[in-house]
């Protein structure tokens, strides 16, 4: 005994009764970017989206999960920045692909050059004047990020902090 009884929709096509479809709501976040080596901004943040999407019983969903990028090493001349974090995606038969770009990694003053931030789903902090990386690369709606915060380029040289999903990355100062 299942306890209902259908009243419509039975032995029509190839199953009895159909399958309900319904509803997912994804979070999708990727793996943020690194930091620099010395005099270094932050990492941004990855990307963030959000979606809801119907799916029929026995949908295959695919899940990947994006790392974190490595962080910068070094000072003076040899300082590197930090790598972008990897993308994260939801995707199956039938859905819409949702991607979230890893976070830019941070800009990092590397002896008389400056590295900038990187760009990604939060871009990365810049240091020394340099320039920030760009948030919501690729361009997305709604955004899935920030622009990383400016570093300054005088005295005591505070670097800008990373973006993230909901603001951009605080600027540095030149306060000890």
């Amino acid at each position: 005994t299942q306890g209902w009884l259908a009243t419509s929709g039975i032995n029509e096509g190839t199953d009895a009764l159909s399958p309900l479809s319904y509803s997912i709501d994804f979070l999708v976040i990727a793996g943020g970017g690194g930091g620099g080596g010395s005099r270094a901004g932050g990492g941004g943040a990855g990307g963030y989206r959000t979606s809801t999407q119907t799916v029929s019983p026995g949908t295959v969903i695919t899940v990947t999960v994006g790392d974190g990028g490595t962080g910068g090493t070094g000072s003076g001349g040899s300082a590197t920045r930090g790598a972008t974090g990897s993308d994260s995606s939801i995707s199956g038969s039938g859905l819409t692909t949702i991607t979230s770009a890893g976070g830019g990694g941070a800009g990092t003053a590397n002896g008389a050059s400056v590295d900038a931030g990187l760009s990604g789903g939060s871009g990365g902090g810049s240091t020394d004047g340099g320039t920030v990386g760009s948030g919501n690369t690729p361009s997305t709606s709604p955004s899935q990020g920030n622009n990383g915060g400016q570093g300054t380029g005088s005295a005591n040289y505070g670097a800008g902090g990373g973006g993230g999903a909901g603001a951009v990355g605080s600027n540095g100062t030149t306060s000890n």
